[in-house]
């Protein structure tokens, strides 16, 4: 089943292990509390269990199930363009094998501004200047991550966009949230360079018990490289996020990736500048008491 909008109720407090990926690993974690809305605490009513055995399965948007389980060696890619991908289960989530929701994984990832980590700039080339990495946002006009600025032309580097900080991630948390965008797309180089990379989308999963030992892939996508002489390359997508809430987690131990995407390069083109790299997105563990 597919839920077009947050769950909208009172908010809860409840008690949350976060981690800020700035290096894209899951991290040890202190306790904290916020004020939760209800769509973090409510695990759906599913009636069906899903399960990704083998070889890549394809999954996207908001789905209910009971049991949601992806077997070690297995990969699901999360195919909801411009989309998150949000599980909500009554019983287990299993992650022994690898959810992506990365451009350079598999996934299509976020071409337009997301809503938290940054595009890095487009590097300028030839006579015309690289294009600004997209700056995320949820209401139109109102920054929330900047992207990178674009390289001058004739060969200046593309700028690094910023990275999502705990005030801003907190605020969506503790929010009645608006539906997850995840990070940025990258700029164009300048001359029509290489593509700007697109962002990471958010992976999102509320279930009763949580058994997580294998790999979570939110990561930016990489900027295409300068394609001849006199252009620029392209800037590295935003990274993504992922939320994991339960009631109880029977592991942990697996690996979470939400760094931004690095930016094209120049090869031995001429005239040219490198793109600028996306900013890192963020991931967050916490138990729903």
């Amino acid at each position: 089943m597919v839920l077009i909008q947050w769950i909208q109720k009172s908010s809860l407090k409840i008690t949350a292990a976060f981690i800020l990926t700035s290096c894209g690993l899951v991290m040890p974690a202190a306790a904290q509390t916020l004020n939760a809305p209800s769509w973090l605490l409510w695990f759906g009513n599913g009636t069906n269990s899903y399960s990704c055995a083998s070889g890549t399965c394809n999954l996207g948007e908001e789905m209910w199930f009971v049991n949601f389980n992806v077997s070690a060696g297995a990969t699901l890619s999360n195919i909801s363009g411009n989309g998150p991908l949000i599980v909500r289960a009554t019983g287990t989530c299993t992650i022994a094998g690898k959810i992506t929701g990365s451009p350079d994984g598999g996934a299509f990832g976020i071409s337009g501004n997301g809503d938290f980590g940054g595009g890095g700039g487009g590097g300028g080339g030839g006579t015309g200047a690289g294009t600004w990495g997209k700056t995320t946002q949820v209401n139109l006009g109102v920054p929330i991550v900047n992207g990178g600025a674009g390289g001058g032309a004739g060969g200046g580097a593309g700028g690094t966009a910023l990275s999502t900080t705990v005030g801003q991630y907190r605020m969506f948390l503790s929010g009645s949230g608006s539906w997850p965008g995840g990070g940025a797309q990258g700029g164009v180089g300048g001359s029509a360079g290489g593509a700007g990379g697109n962002g990471g989308s958010p992976v999102i999963l509320v279930c009763a018990t949580i058994d997580f030992t294998g790999t979570i892939d939110v990561r930016g996508g990489v900027g295409a490289n300068a394609p001849a002489n006199n252009t620029g390359a392209g800037g590295g997508g935003g990274g993504g996020y992922v939320v994991l809430a339960a009631e109880t987690f029977t592991s942990t131990a697996g690996t979470i990736l939400t760094t931004g995407g690095a930016g094209g390069t120049c090869s031995s083109h001429t005239g040219c500048g490198a793109g600028g790299q996306g900013g890192n997105g963020w991931s967050y563990i916490f138990t729903i008491p």
